[in-house]
């Protein structure tokens, strides 16, 4: 297989981790790439593999954002022997919905094909996000082979985009409840607008085409086969009503799904708390207890 890379290969002795690690930037994940997003980061720990991934997608309303740096949630990762890989995918302003959901896709068929070139155990995936990223992260989870949402132009057609586990930081799931917010928000963004991020995402306005808004929830896809889930919610979150974790974390019980809900009381919607060491050590044991 043809492994196209553009890298750019550091060692780094990090202020926020411990160990040293290599950065390899700009990897695509396609052959036949038809955007610029469609590439990768990775930060590889100096350490014996092969080592489990996480693979981060970032957030930014499907409308910005970007793979770059290593992102604050899940750095301390490193430490403990996980590759972290960061993520591009092709934002709303370029193609709608699925595009986005397809390459991230693609993105992890991408390195379970190619993982032992990065000392990745192609066994031991998980995959993390937080906001749009956190949406896409938990639909990565939810929707494993359902064709409509794996039609990616990828490099590695033969390898399943499934993941042992997922970690959703203030994601949104149906976004018809997304102006169902808490009492005390000011001033909140409007969602079901035709000119809201989710209604850019999906090419229509959300309130006008449902039937898109369920093609496109993670709550659509559930079944018991589904990977553990992490979650993260602020309490006084008024861009992403907490109303879509809790929706989540019913539909996976229903289903049998091991999944833990954590509510941040009085937190908003990013922000110090996410990146706490409390935070960070649920992440960590949440993962060792799955991929170690």
């Amino acid at each position: 297989m043809k492994i196209q890379l553009n890298v750019l290969l550091i060692l780094i002795l990090s202020t926020r981790v411990s160990c040293q690690y290599k950065v390899i930037t700009d990897i695509l994940y396609s052959d036949s790439p038809i955007s610029e997003k469609q590439k990768l980061d990775l930060y590889i720990p100096d350490m014996d593999g092969p080592m489990p991934c996480l693979v981060w997608i970032h957030g930014g309303a499907w409308l910005s954002g970007s793979k770059d740096g290593l992102p604050g949630e899940v750095d301390t990762l490193l430490d403990h022997g996980y590759v972290v890989a960061s993520i591009d995918y092709r934002l709303s302003g370029e193609a709608i919905f699925p595009a986005q959901i397809q390459d991230c896709k693609a993105a992890i068929s991408f390195l379970k094909e190619n993982g032992s070139n990065y000392k990745i155990d192609s066994s031991r995936m998980a995959v993390a996000g937080s906001s749009a990223g956190g949406y896409l992260a938990s639909l990565v989870g939810t929707s494993s082979c359902i064709e409509s949402l794996e039609e990616a132009n990828t490099s590695a057609m033969g390898a399943s985009s499934r993941v042992q586990a997922v970690i959703d930081f203030y994601g949104p799931t149906d976004f018809l409840i997304m102006d169902e917010l808490p009492d005390d928000c000011q001033n909140p963004m409007v969602h079901l607008d035709p000119d809201s991020p989710e209604s850019l995402l999906l090419g229509c306005n959300v309130q006008e085409c449902p039937d898109r808004v369920k093609i496109a929830n993670p709550v659509t896809y559930i079944t018991e086969d589904d990977p553990p889930f992490l979650i993260f919610h602020g309490t006084s979150d008024c861009t992403v009503t907490p109303g879509s974790s809790i929706l989540l974390e019913e539909q996976l019980n229903k289903n049998g799904i091991s999944v833990e809900l954590h509510l941040l009381p009085g937190a908003g919607h990013g922000g110090k708390e996410f990146v706490s060491p409390e935070i960070k050590k649920l992440v960590l044991d949440f993962l060792n207890k799955i991929l170690n």
